[in-house]
């Protein structure tokens, strides 16, 4: 798996709950440079971008839509971000993932089957 997340912009784990996806993904991004972002908390789908610039220290401009914020802020830089517990907001994280595109990073998701 470790040479999936320096080879992918995109890898997916799935699994039953208690698995252990989330201890693999941390492991494997282990000294990677890696961000995580813990979206069990977050209850609305239109905020799972801005979890993602607040992990990732992005100041927000309210006349702005975050997810150009990251395209900006994240440009050429190549990052390895896990984001957890995706289920409740899977449409949202899909379209981060397609935004994610235009970043130079591999992402790491992580949802259960």
């Amino acid at each position: 798996m470790g040479r999936l997340v320096t080879t992918c912009r995109l890898v997916t784990l799935t699994g039953s709950g208690g698995v252990g996806k989330t201890r693999l993904a941390l492991q494997v991004a282990a000294g990677e440079g890696m961000w995580f972002a813990d979206l069990a908390p977050v209850g609305d789908p239109d905020l799972v971008a801005a979890t993602l610039a607040h992990v990732l220290g992005i100041r927000q401009d309210p006349g702005r839509p975050v997810t150009g914020m990251l395209i900006d802020a994240v440009g050429e830089r190549r990052l390895l971000v896990v984001l957890d517990n995706c289920e409740h907001v899977i449409g949202a994280c899909a379209k981060l993932a397609d935004a994610s595109r235009a970043w130079a990073w591999p992402a790491a998701l992580e949802r259960p089957a």
